[in-house]
């Protein structure tokens, strides 16, 4: 499954020409500087833990648009865009897990949005989570993961045999990717229909602005040598968590841990392996939402916000997690 990586190494390539020409309008938070580049941050609310929303790949802060207004009744919550993605500028670098993190944190810290973190993290976001609270242990007091992306699951082709990315040294991965390039970009049509047009009428219309202004950053190809460099960063971080669980039964402690799973168009083995998330914390809890895919907080965004409000109080009070179907 090479394409995550190549998509993750196409950022670098900044925003293009065509892409500048797509107006999206005025950024709705704040831009943050974090080392000469900006980052849009939107915060409202207010009550501790602070709510950082950590949206999935090829996703935008935007998308949180049903749950944010409701947490922000009894909390701070921030939802924000990674580096290249909605109103944040892209970096000239790779993009890799490290350097999600570390603009996160440094985005947090500037804009002066203070610890306890509850980390809620979507798909591929919720690797993001779960790095940030690797490197920042003592910030994170709880976790909602939406229909999360996991470190067993992300797999690719090594001897004729597909092995996920993490069990990997850098020496095999390279083994599995392009010594030359240029490698092709593979092209995508903007995301548009269910279940985004379940935003705001003016919201979706944005948000399709905003993918067509991310499809137009992207080059047609980049070289092999950024392509190496960008798996090579994701491999490093499956590695840290898949390192993580084989040094601790429980590597997430008794934080509170709400793991949320679709219900439609549900993959093999995905609510099992869910359910092995969920047991990475001593107070965690798993459910299956029947009405919704793979965007849980856009098609069933009361699950999400029920998740949220419950790892805050269980945070807030250090108490155990209600039961719920």
């Amino acid at each position: 499954m090479k394409a995550p990586f190549i998509l993750c190494a196409a950022l670098v390539a900044g925003v293009r020409v065509l892409a500048q020409q797509i107006d999206i309008g005025p950024a709705p938070g704040r831009l943050i500087d974090v080392g000469g580049r900006k980052l849009h941050f939107r915060c409202t609310g207010s009550g501790s833990p602070t709510v950082v929303l950590e949206a999935g790949a090829s996703s935008f802060a935007l998308d949180w648009s049903l749950v944010q207004p409701e947490i922000a009744r009894t909390n701070r919550v921030c939802s924000y865009d990674r580096a290249g993605f909605g109103w944040s500028d892209p970096r000239a670098e790779v993009d890799t897990s490290a350097r999600v993190t570390l603009d996160l944190h440094s985005a947090l810290a500037t804009a002066g949005e203070k610890p306890p973190f509850l980390m809620v993290g979507a798909s591929f976001g919720a690797i993001y989570a779960r790095i940030y609270q690797l490197d920042y242990p003592g910030e994170v007091v709880g976790f909602v993961l939406v229909d999360p992306a996991t470190e067993d699951r992300l797999f690719t082709l090594f001897q004729q045999k597909m092995v996920a990315i993490g069990s990997l040294t850098a020496e095999q991965l390279r083994t599995t990717l392009p010594t030359t390039g240029p490698v092709p970009i593979p092209s995508r049509s903007p995301q548009t229909g269910a279940p985004f047009d379940r935003l705001p009428p003016e919201l979706y219309q944005l948000r399709i602005k905003l993918d067509q202004r991310l499809i137009a950053s992207f080059p047609a190809s980049v070289s092999a040598d950024l392509v190496r460099e960008s798996a090579e960063g994701q491999r490093a971080a499956l590695a840290r968590l898949l390192e993580s669980r084989a040094k601790q039964e429980h590597p997430i402690g008794d934080r509170p841990l709400v793991v949320l799973t679709r219900g439609k168009q549900m993959t093999p083995g995905i609510a099992e392996n869910h359910a092995g998330v969920a047991r990475l914390s001593t107070n965690s809890r798993h459910t299956v939402v029947p009405e919704a895919g793979h965007e849980i907080h856009l098609f069933a965004p009361s699950a999400v916000i029920q998740a949220i409000q419950d790892v805050s109080t269980a945070s807030r009070r250090q108490s155990r997690l209600p039961a719920r179907p």
